[in-house]
């Protein structure tokens, strides 16, 4: 007869398999955390690290409660009229970590905009995913993903070079003639509820890109073989929170979940926030495991398995 701890063996051994090599590779939910794990804050012309900052900006960076209503912290960025330029752009946005080209990545986050974004009429973009410029290069030009408010419409937009210096240092790149922009996909402006978005990547400078892009669990765009991203050594980074191109006249705030980042290893179902997620694979093993323990205790104490052997 089989042993039972033949079997549990087996049974922890091939859960483990599916589960080991997966990996969070930045965690900035503000449902467990705050900004400290963020690597810059940018608002109102100033630029301040996370770790240095890990309560946020006031007025322009915050952790605060839910607006829908739920027991949860979420980040609300602000943009306020008259607040200064930081980078050439009027933002309020946490940046994370630095991801290399060529790496596999998913992206996961919320976002909920209150009804006042109906009557915004500049455009603000709501996450971005940034290249850093080579030397030498231009830093004036398209991120290469922007999620877009614009017009009452939601859009997503990515921005692409084979070059390695897509236009020389303080020349304006120009869409369509230095690099390649298009609109992924878009759908309309949504308020007063969380929208959740998940992409999965392949960062690509050249034509082994990969990009698929989920809305509230719903695939809207999948592409494979294609370039994605600019030709930059430096990589690219995941920002959310309020960018806008030119001041705005009006005061506006946007909710995040704040993102989470995982490796090419994860899966829609592991990382996305906007389904139930199955059983884990280790919570599996635990239910195994205490299966096994209760049926081996049965055994031990049923009437008549006194002192047999197994």
């Amino acid at each position: 007869m089989i042993r039972s701890e033949f079997i549990f063996s087996g049974l922890v051994f091939a859960l483990s398999c599916n589960y080991a090599y997966a990996e969070i590779v930045f965690d900035g939910r503000f449902s467990s955390g705050d900004f400290s794990g963020y690597r810059a804050l940018e608002a109102n012309g100033n630029v301040v690290s996370g770790i240095s900052t890990p309560s946020g900006v006031p007025g322009r960076l915050e952790r605060v409660q839910d607006p829908a209503g739920s027991a949860n912290s979420v980040m609300r960025a602000t943009y306020i009229a008259d607040d200064i330029a930081t980078h050439s752009g009027y933002r309020s946005e946490a940046s994370a970590f630095i991801d290399p080209v060529g790496s596999e990545r998913w992206y996961s986050w919320g976002y909920y905009l209150p009804d006042t974004w109906k009557y915004v009429k500049v455009g603000s973009a709501i996450a971005q995913i940034l290249n850093a410029p080579d030397k030498n290069e231009s830093g004036f030009r398209n991120p290469t993903l922007a999620l877009i408010v614009q017009d009452n419409k939601m859009k997503l937009i990515n921005a692409f070079d084979h070059d390695a210096i897509t236009s020389p240092a303080d020349i304006k790149s120009i869409a369509g003639i230095d690099f390649e922009r298009r609109e992924l996909t878009s759908w309309e402006l949504e308020t007063g509820r969380w929208t959740y978005l998940d992409l999965h990547v392949k960062w690509a400078a050249d034509d082994t890109g990969s990009l698929e892009f989920w809305k509230d669990g719903v695939l809207l765009f999948q592409e494979h073989d294609h370039i994605n991203t600019f030709n930059d050594k430096a990589g690219v980074w995941f920002k959310n929170g309020i960018y806008s191109w030119s001041p705005g006249t009006e005061s506006i705030s946007a909710y995040s979940t704040g993102v989470l980042i995982g490796d090419g290893k994860e899966t829609f179902q592991s990382m996305s926030m906007s389904v139930v997620s199955e059983p884990s694979s280790y919570m599996m093993m635990m239910a195994g495991i205490a299966g096994i323990g209760f049926f081996a205790a049965r055994r031990r104490f049923s009437p008549g398995s006194a002192g047999t052997n197994t």
